[in-house]
């Protein structure tokens, strides 16, 4: 019986697995759980690791015959919290299908593109039972909150993942179905929030303004420090060590539909952000930022009120490309920060454990031992095959947001990773109303299955 696919999207995408929320973790076992079973279901041995936080889902099914490749998916089922929840039109954990699009939090990151993944094996193992490949799935519970277990998993198993010759994954974006994107390139990132302390307690902005250095002021000052007045980030060594982009990378860009007035019109701006002369596409894709991502303090209520805040903060996003330290890069910034603050203020620093190098493989440049020219039979049988299951050729494609464990598994493993981009801008990933295109799902898994069975001519 063929796998359906759309179904067991339905079945994970009605399991409220928010890795970030403590209340939900008994929904994201159940949610391994689903997963294991449909993979002893399909002729796998499962096995299901735990860990400090949530679960991680390690399958293997091994040919009977020396394979020709032995490949490694990835995916992970944990999702990100629904709220507002008012934004919803239907219930994200009740999924619906309307319009050709199935709804609800999880469809198109990540449930919906690695059951695509999932249902192309399947495929490809019914017609091909005896088929030379061996295949492991990897699945996680915590990539929406850093995958910390993960990382720690292939540090301590390096031998058990470095054994296959590449990993495949659908977690990556593409401009629509009509133009799919293989992601060559992820940023790295790492984030923090600076506190600023001054007086003991909030006084009164008349008996004490022009004698407090008001940490507001104080901050709004580091703030402006940071990004000089043609764009870049204004911090000594920041740029250190980035290289040109090649030209088969800038042809790639310019034939992305994902074009400056694009971005204009799906956002409604009047205009994008600019860093000197480099194009903000180009920028978006290959060069550092450093990003505030909230700020607080002082008063907020109704009216006014006259005070001078005893503390605040800002929040930062850094995304760092390689091959930057992206550790170093915080260690600047942090710098910087404490040397721009006034002496009368102090500033003290958050840190959050999601933080990771970027990754780059080059698929225009191979090495000559073994596991490089299988890369390189891959990502040809990938072109071809994309060409012939989405009736265009792919765009080969740096992407700004981070998946920190693909570098963690290049760093520990030396493996590379295949990133086919299955969610898009229509998706809602992360917002409310999240969805997933049903006509997408039956491209994705006749490329897949293609995929796997060019290989076998390799």
């Amino acid at each position: 019986m063929k796998f359906d696919a759309v179904s067991f999207i339905k079945e994970l995408v009605g399991i409220p697995s928010i890795s970030a929320q403590s209340a939900h973790s008994g929904d994201v076992e159940r949610c391994a759980r689903v997963l294991s079973d449909k993979f002893r279901e399909l002729g796998f041995d499962s096995k299901i690791e735990k860990t400090p936080l949530h679960p991680i889902v390690f399958a293997q099914r091994n040919c009977a015959k020396k394979p020709l490749f032995r490949i490694l998916c990835y995916g992970h089922y944990d999702v990100q919290p629904v709220d507002p929840l008012n934004k919803w039109k239907s219930d994200p954990f009740s999924p619906q299908v309307l319009d050709g699009r199935i709804y609800g939090r999880g469809t198109a990151d990540n449930k919906g593109p690695f059951t695509c993944l999932l249902a192309g094996i399947a495929d490809f193992l019914e017609a091909h039972p005896d088929a030379p490949i061996d295949f492991g799935i990897m699945v996680e519970g915590e990539e929406e909150v850093g995958s910390p277990s993960m990382s720690e998993f292939i540090k301590s198993h390096p031998d058990l993942i470095s054994s296959y010759d590449f990993i495949v994954l659908s977690d990556t974006s593409s401009p629509s179905e009509n133009q799919i994107v293989v992601t060559t390139g992820l940023r790295g990132t790492v984030s923090f929030d600076a506190v600023f302390k001054g007086p003991k307690t909030d006084v009164h902005s008349g008996m004490f303004g022009g004698m407090v250095y008001n940490p507001i002021q104080a901050m709004a000052e580091v703030m402006a420090s940071l990004h000089s007045c043609d764009g870049f980030v204004n911090v000594p060594h920041f740029y250190d060590g980035i290289s040109e982009i090649q030209d088969w990378e800038r042809e790639q860009i310019k034939r992305s539909p994902f074009t400056a007035e694009a971005v204009r019109g799906l956002l409604g701006l009047k205009g994008l952000y600019r860093q000197g002369n480099v194009d903000p596409i180009i920028a978006g894709k290959v060069l550092p930022t450093l990003e505030f991502t909230g700020v607080g303090g002082g008063y907020q209520g109704e009216g006014s009120k006259s005070v001078i805040a005893s503390e605040c903060f800002f929040k930062v996003c850094i995304r760092t490309v390689p091959p930057q330290q992206t550790a170093k890069i915080l260690e600047l910034v942090k710098q910087a920060v404490r040397e721009r603050t006034p002496e009368q203020v102090d500033v003290e620093f958050i840190e959050y454990d999601s933080a990771g190098d970027g990754y780059f493989v080059n698929p225009r440049e191979f090495g000559s031992d073994a596991r490089s020219r299988k890369l390189e039979k891959a990502f040809a049988a990938l072109e071809e095959c994309v060409e012939s299951s989405f009736g265009c050729k792919p765009l080969f494609l740096r992407e700004g947001a981070s998946i920190p464990l693909i570098a963690d598994i290049k760093k520990y493993t030396g493996l590379d990773s295949i990133m086919l981009g299955l969610f898009g801008p229509a998706d809602n990933i992360h917002a409310p109303n999240e969805s997933f295109s049903i006509s997408l799902i039956e491209k994705a898994r006749n490329y897949y299955k293609k995929f796997f069975e060019r290989l076998c001519k390799c």
